[in-house]
């Protein structure tokens, strides 16, 4: 008996130490960070806290960073819509130079900043639909720099009125181009793009966290 109790201290003290560098470590990073081990296409009744999080700082970069392309790629669709449209004037410099704005943040530019474990966020708008449907994220990213591409080509045609050229009233004109041309599928052009955009904000895009 004497013997047994001895061997039981013995046990009690040589674990002591793990225990107690277990309970004490100089972790100071994100306490928000729950990651996930399983399957990351098959999580249909995992809580969102147990979803992959990047630390806090970076994913308030991210999320900042794609919330500011986001902002300028709405001021560039709504200064096309005013020029297109024949609002306060058409300038087709100024138009190409908004649809390329456009697709140059828009495809890789536009994705790369949706990191999965970016989206959870106090500032997010991402919605959790977003986990395991990365592809057809950046699929739609991918369609949305197509799009502005194709409607750059468009605007910097000149067509004549026999290939069926659209004459803006002279109103509507900005500049020296009193007449100016345009095809009469720039405006196909431009709803495809707004399309694209509706469509992606319809799927990913949700009420802040």
């Amino acid at each position: 008996m004497f013997n047994f109790k001895k061997l039981l201290i013995l046990c009690l003290l040589s674990i002591a130490p793990l225990n107690l560098a277990v309970a004490f470590n100089f972790d100071f990073g994100d306490n928000d960070y729950h990651p996930y081990w399983g399957n990351p296409y098959f999580r249909p009744i995992t809580p969102y806290y147990y979803m992959p999080q990047l630390p806090m700082y970076d994913r308030s970069t991210l999320v900042r960073r794609r919330q500011e392309q986001m902002s300028h790629n709405a001021d560039a669709m709504s200064e096309l819509e005013e020029l297109l449209y024949g609002r306060y004037g058409f300038d087709r410099a100024e138009a190409i130079k908004l649809a390329k704005k456009i697709e140059l943040a828009s495809g890789r530019a536009l994705s790369k900043n949706f990191h999965p474990g970016a989206v959870r966020d106090m500032n997010s708008h991402t919605t959790p639909t977003y986990w395991g449907n990365e592809e057809t994220f950046r699929a739609n990213a991918l369609a949305l720099q197509q799009a502005a591409r194709e409607l750059a080509i468009e605007l910097e045609k000149k067509p004549t009125v026999k290939e069926g050229a659209v004459l803006l009233n002279k109103r509507w004109t900005a500049g020296k181009d009193d007449r100016a041309a345009v095809s009469p599928s720039i405006w196909d052009k431009y709803n495809n793009l707004s399309n694209t955009c509706n469509s992606c904000h319809q799927s990913f895009r949700g009420p802040s966290w």
